[in-house]
C-alpha cells in the first residue's frame, strides 16, 4: 500500500485567514475552486505515492531536519495556465528558505528519492480551475503579507470521498537564527 506524501509549511492563523480571504476574492473575480482554508501550505518537497514502510524513515528524517526558522513575504500573486492555479507568492526568492528546501532535498535524495525537474518556486496556492488569471489590483490590501515559518511537517494526503484530507504524519521545530 501506498501513502501520498509531502513536506509542508503551514502558516499561522492569522497569515492563513489572510490567505484565506484573499483567495475568496480572486474566487469572486476569476472562478474556480478555492483551496479550504485548513489546505493553504507551502509545498517543499512533493513525494508522491511512497511504499508505506518507508514512512518511518521519512518520519526520522523530519525529526532531524534542521535550518533556521524564518520570513518569507508574499508579495505578488501569479498564475499557472495548466490546472488554472491562481497564487500567491513572492518577486523574490528568499535566501533561507530556497537553501532549507534544496537541503531538504540532498537528504531525501540520499534516501533514494528523486528530486524535481522544476526549479523550486515557493508559492501558496489559492485557486485551482480558475477561468483567468487574478488581477494585482485584488490584492492591494492583503500584500505583501509577512508568513513567519517555524515548523516544517511531513504530511500525508488522504483520499475522502471526492477530495483529499490532510494529515501531518510528523514535524519538526526549526530553531531561531
Amino acid at each position: 500500500m501506498n501513502q501520498r506524501l509531502f513536506f509542508a509549511l503551514w502558516p499561522e492563523p492569522g497569515v492563513r485567514a489572510r490567505l484565506a480571504d484573499l483567495g475568496e476574492r480572486a474566487r469572486q473575480c476569476c472562478g474556480g475552486r478555492r483551496t479550504t482554508d485548513d489546505k493553504l501550505h507551502l509545498t517543499l518537497a512533493f513525494l508522491g505515492d511512497v511504499p508505506t514502510p518507508r514512512v518511518d524513515e521519512l518520519v526520522a528524517l523530519t525529526h532531524r531536519l534542521t535550518g533556521p526558522e524564518g520570513t518569507w513575504t508574499l508579495d505578488r500573486l501569479g498564475h499557472f495556465p495548466r490546472g488554472g492555479i491562481v497564487w500567491a507568492g513572492s518577486e523574490a526568492m528568499p535566501d533561507g528558505l530556497m537553501r532549507f528546501q534544496a537541503e531538504l532535498w540532498v537528504s531525501l535524495a540520499a534516501l533514494g528519492f528523486t528530486p524535481p525537474r522544476r526549479d523550486f518556486c515557493p508559492h501558496v496556492t489559492l485557486l485551482r480551475q480558475a477561468r483567468r488569471r487574478a488581477p494585482e489590483v485584488i490584492a492591494t490590501d492583503s500584500l505583501p503579507l509577512a508568513w513567519s515559518y517555524r515548523r516544517a511537517a511531513l504530511v500525508h494526503s488522504v483520499i475522502e470521498g471526492a477530495g483529499r484530507r490532510y494529515v501531518t504524519l510528523a514535524q519538526t521545530h526549526l530553531p531561531d537564527q
